[in-house]
């Protein structure tokens, strides 16, 4: 982890439509896209997106690949596996700028392929993640002190089997990853026929926007909305109907704020932006600074102060802590392990003194 970018607030757009509940799109974080592309070769396209809940974020990948014989890579991201059942894949380049794309190509002596799962012995890759948190990620207030996070998640995707163990997947298979879960919009509240509000499900205590358009180019504010675990249900005594058929909430504020711009102001979502600036001679400590898998259990590396106590907390996409590892530090860092077979996926790793 070297150090930090800035990093800036942006808003989650979620737009829900007159007729109907549904799930609002929330942000992608990132694509991993996996083809066979025949002679045991494979190709393995990574998309990692502009996710605006993450101001910075740093990435390795290690995936399931039996019996490799050959890998191409770019001048950023390189193969140094030396492993028979495992191919490792690390950019020299930390906290990359977002969004970029990598594409990379192994080779594998096994004539066939098969899709990779989630877990066990055919598990498909291995997402390794070092995470700066935006203010207003529902993770980022769980009381924990230190202001980054270390995780991984398990991706699916197509890997390198004997012909007997194939399984018939198409040669082109795309997983895509959302780190933050969507807000779940269950239904315009409606009386006769007039929209007077709006039910949805966020997983925080949080400060939304909602607003209207007619033609889903120009929106209208309505009213800032907060959000009370695990479900909202926001009422006004006015009909909506006129401000148009089209609805959607755009979080603006972790937390319950108050101190807000008039629902006239123009960029009102400028206004909320906020611009990280720290190095890492600045950061906070304690920090985690790296996890990685280790002989079958996760190595969470940190950062310490000598003669302190600390917590390290595996914590879940909804914010429930998991797993926990106590430890006294005797110097400027420490590593605790997990066992991976106790935790869900994904997860997150953070410190906190004690």
């Amino acid at each position: 982890m070297r150090s930090l970018p800035q990093g800036k607030w942006l808003a989650l757009l979620l737009a829900v439509f007159l007729f109907g509940p549904g799930t609002a799109k929330g942000t992608t974080f990132l694509q991993f896209d996996s083809t066979f592309l025949g002679n045991g070769w494979f190709q393995y396209r990574l998309q990692l997106m502009d996710d605006p809940f993450f101001t910075a974020v740093d990435l390795s990948i290690g995936i399931n690949f039996t019996n490799q014989i050959d890998s191409t890579g770019s001048a950023i991201w390189t193969n140094s596996t030396a492993q028979t059942n495992y191919s490792d894949w690390a950019s020299s380049v930390s906290y990359r700028p977002r969004p970029y794309e990598e594409v990379f190509l192994v080779r594998s002596s096994e004539p066939s392929y098969r899709q990779g799962t989630v877990g066990g012995p055919a598990s498909g890759a291995t997402l390794l993640m070092g995470l700066y948190l935006a203010a207003k990620n529902p993770l980022s207030d769980i009381g924990l002190v230190s202001e980054n996070m270390v995780g991984y998640v398990n991706i699916p995707c197509l890997i390198p089997c004997q012909p007997g163990d194939a399984d018939g997947s198409p040669t082109n298979f795309s997983y895509t990853l959302k780190l933050v879960p969507d807000v779940i919009i269950q239904q315009l509240i409606q009386t006769n026929g007039a929209v007077s509000g709006v039910d949805f499900v966020w997983e925080a205590e949080s400060t939304f926007l909602l607003e209207a358009s007619k033609n889903l180019t120009t929106w209208t504010n309505i009213a800032y909305v907060w959000s009370t675990p695990s479900e909202t249900l926001w009422t006004t005594n006015q009909s909506l109907n006129n401000l148009g058929q089209f609805f959607r909430l755009e979080l603006v504020a972790e937390g319950h704020k108050t101190n807000l711009p008039p629902l006239n102001t123009s960029g009102l979502v400028a206004s909320f932006s906020a611009v990280k600036t720290q190095t890492v001679a600045q950061l906070v400590v304690p920090r985690v600074a790296s996890c990685k898998i280790d002989q079958g259990s996760i190595a969470v590396n940190l950062i310490t102060q000598a003669k302190q106590n600390y917590t390290v907390n595996a914590v879940d996409s909804h914010k429930v802590v998991r797993a926990s590892q106590s430890l006294s530090a005797t110097g400027d860092s420490a590593t605790v392990h997990f066992d991976p077979k106790n935790l869900p996926t994904p997860v997150f790793f953070q410190v906190t003194a004690k």
